[in-house]
């Protein structure tokens, strides 16, 4: 597995507080988030900690469950 450039750690901590930030808006816990998503609610925690790089897929479920267009994550 290749390791994460000081890069890719900046990027998933910008992502993670944005996916937090629309989750406040929206005035959801991280655990009915994750249920929306239909991710594991500690997998939701490591993503808006910026500990974890999303799969598309998880990118997807997010943007879906945050109401919000994929883009608009970012």
């Amino acid at each position: 597995m290749a390791r994460a450039t000081p890069e890719v750690a900046i990027a998933t901590g910008r992502l993670g507080r944005r996916i937090r930030d629309l989750r406040k808006h929206k005035q959801l816990s991280q655990e009915q988030a994750a249920e929306r998503a239909k991710i594991d609610p500690k997998h939701w925690q490591d993503l808006e900690s910026g500990r974890t790089n999303p799969t598309l897929a998880t990118l997807v479920g997010i943007s879906r469950a945050l109401g919000v267009k994929l883009a608009e994550l970012f």
